[in-house]
């Protein structure tokens, strides 16, 4: 019987959304929408997309986005498919030039092995990360992850998530790291274990933020520190924004030097030249 009412209400949920009685709230315009998918049919997809993850399929964000953004906002938070440079992620100035690397990576390759993003740090995807990292919206966060999904489809898979750590300080002023909440949320979608301990931030820093480009590299030199855990490990590195990289450089030549084997960094969102932060 309890699996009758349980096919019943499935159907019900199915021909309300249908008929537009079932409605979520965008969480990026606030407007009441119909979504694409009931609400059973995209944990299914999830479940889906989980289980599919080890085998290096395409993994795609429907499920996570048809639920929780309106088409609008959903077609203004698609994934970048421009050109990038392969190592750093930054857009060419000359969008005919395709992906190749930028005078930077050639003259000083990044430590780190490959990137994935979801876009660039610009309009709207920049105003959802504002809310998120600085208005504590943690309810972005699946969202968030959910973006990340088909953006590491493109890498070998890791031994362990770890996220871009703050200073003990930094992290009692804030309250939550976004860089983690976002490494929580793909650690949740695809099941890859994450780890809190294999990178800490023991020496304090200015916010990255408020600082130029050469100001960022030297705020976070010697910042961070590999646990012993680390060594030999494939790691995928989260954080929020690239902006200089500065950032994870100084994290990922820490764990390199911890004896990680692969280091790959993964963000939501690459600034492009001349965006404010």
């Amino acid at each position: 019987m309890t699996g009758i009412f349980s096919n019943l209400a499935f159907r019900l949920a199915r021909w309300q959304n249908r008929l537009g009685l079932a409605q979520n709230r965008c969480v990026h315009c606030l407007r009441p929408f119909s979504p694409l998918l009931p609400a059973g049919e995209a944990q299914a997809s999830q479940g889906h997309a989980r289980a599919i993850a080890n085998t290096s399929t395409k993994i795609s964000t429907a499920a996570f986005t048809d639920n929780q953004l309106c088409p609008s906002c959903a077609a203004l938070l698609a994934p970048y498919t421009g050109p990038r440079c392969p190592r750093c992620g930054l857009p060419p100035t000359n969008p005919h030039e395709g992906n190749v690397l930028c005078g930077a990576c050639l003259q000083s390759p990044p430590p780190w092995s490959a990137v994935a993003f979801h876009g660039l740090y610009q309009n709207a995807l920049r105003h959802i990360l504002l809310r998120f990292k600085f208005d504590g919206h943690l309810y972005l966060a699946p969202l968030l992850g959910g973006f990340m999904l088909d953006a590491v489809a493109c890498l070998p898979w890791p031994d362990a998530i770890a996220a871009v750590p703050q200073h003990p300080d930094h992290l009692r002023h804030r309250g939550y790291n976004q860089a983690h909440e976002l490494a929580k949320a793909l650690h949740k979608q695809l099941g890859v274990p994450l780890s809190t301990q294999l990178l800490t931030r023991p020496v304090p820093g200015k916010e990255q933020a408020r600082l130029g480009a050469k100001a960022r590299h030297s705020n976070v030199q010697h910042s961070f520190c590999a646990s012993p855990a680390a060594k030999g490990l494939h790691v995928w590195l989260v954080d929020d924004v690239m902006t200089t990289g500065s950032t994870m450089t100084a994290a990922t030549k820490a764990l390199l030097a911890g004896g990680v084997t692969r280091v790959d960094a993964v963000f939501i969102a690459r600034t492009p030249r001349n965006t404010p932060n």
